[in-house]
């Protein structure tokens, strides 16, 4: 199909169709794309499609085309299908197009969709992202959802308290045990809310991203390790893939995770974010307590550095394939010493001090504000909280 699509596009238009006026990109269907032969239910699975694409960006609890059995699954992959027309590169915000490739019926009411988005640049075909979706209908339109239940219907289950595991044939429960302690630490640090996890414990990206309905996108080439977690309808769905450092779990991105279960992310300061991430997870596979060693021994070689300047230009005192960055180990340090003095409502204030600005103004007013330190006097106070590394 693939192909077939790449030679119409080459040889020149394509009919396009365009049933929703909203939709700001109306799915194009080539002539060779068989269509259901009820024109009544053709036109009304079309019409809803760019329905559903044209509230793609939207959450997608609020998308009206969106089938809401479905909707944590769904919301995983509209994630995966947001922004997908653009080109940064030509700052073009419309240039790839949704085309039809593959519709199939599977009975009156419902149907497996293909769609690719696909631009031209120099007269050549590029494809940024593939999707398969259901659609099943419902009153006066069809609602689209991901195939990850059909995909993994086959799949074995075991449930570790509220942690529900799928699998294919094995699962490591000592790591699962372990992902449940880091969660219940942060639930209680961060006063998430303890909810039922549906955990599909997948080999890697490429099957992290089979099993949600995704057949290609370009982003991801070569990228053997990724995981996706959504919260919708009472529940956190993850689609683990594994990780590069060794472990399935990584407690690192898991604070950053739960921390937006609490706090809009367009208050929470990134530095600060990372240097709670830090003291709580680690990174990288390093445990706080190694990177504490690794920024000692930095320090030794580095002695009286500008922290101000390494703060604001957040060097590295490492390089390489997994850096770590002064400014977010001394976040790190001053949430120890925050939390330990006024408890966490104080290391909290501090991460919502608001995105990172030119010089920082934010985060140094919300830092004299609870611990006295200034701008000003930020290197002497800081070398003075190195010291007390333990």
């Amino acid at each position: 199909m693939y192909l077939k699509l790449i030679r119409l596009l080459m040889a020149g238009p394509l009919l396009s169709v365009i049933l929703n006026v909203h939709a700001q990109s109306p799915v194009i269907i080539s002539k060779d794309i068989r269509l259901p032969q009820d024109t009544t239910i053709s036109n009304l699975l079309i019409s809803s499609l760019n329905g559903f694409l044209a509230q793609k960006e939207h959450p997608a609890k609020n998308n009206s085309y969106v089938l809401k059995d479905d909707l944590p699954e769904t919301a995983i992959l509209l994630r995966e299908m947001q922004g997908i027309e653009q080109n940064a590169t030509l700052n073009d915000i419309n240039f790839y197009k949704p085309y039809l490739t593959n519709i199939i019926q599977l009975n009156s009411g419902d149907f497996i969709i293909q769609l690719s988005y696909i631009g031209q640049s120099a007269n050549t075909p590029v494809i940024r992202g593939s999707y398969r979706f259901m659609a099943k209908k419902q009153d006066d339109r069809f609602c689209f959802y991901s195939p990850l239940r059909q995909q993994t219907a086959t799949w074995k289950t075991k449930r570790v308290n509220y942690i529900t595991c799928y699998y294919k044939d094995t699962i490591n429960l000592a790591e699962v045990k372990s992902y449940k302690r880091t969660l219940d630490y942060y639930q209680i640090k961060l006063k998430t809310p303890t909810r039922p996890v549906r955990l599909y414990y997948c080999d890697n990206s490429s099957e992290v991203l089979e099993v949600l309905g995704v057949d290609y996108i370009a982003n991801y080439n070569g990228i053997k390790n990724i995981s996706r977690t959504v919260h919708e309808n009472n529940i956190d769905l993850v689609l683990n893939g594994g990780y590069t450092t060794g472990t399935r779990f990584d407690p690192h991105d898991l604070f950053h995770e739960r921390l937006r279960l609490v706090m809009n992310p367009d208050i929470i300061n990134r530095p600060v974010d990372e240097g709670c991430a830090y003291l709580y997870g680690g990174s990288w596979g390093y445990t706080c307590l190694e990177i504490k060693d690794r920024f000692k021994k930095w320090l030794a070689a580095n002695p009286n550095p500008d922290w101000l300047t390494l703060y604001l230009s957040v060097a590295n005192f490492e390089a390489g394939q997994k850096p770590l960055k002064v400014a977010y180990v001394l976040n790190a340090l001053i949430a120890q010493k925050l939390e330990k003095e006024k408890g966490m409502p104080a290391v909290m204030e501090l991460l919502s001090c608001g995105k990172r600005e030119q010089g920082d103004a934010n985060y140094f007013r919300t830092l004299e504000k609870l611990t006295g330190i200034t701008k000003a006097d930020f290197n002497i106070k800081m070398a003075a909280l190195v010291k007390s590394v333990d």
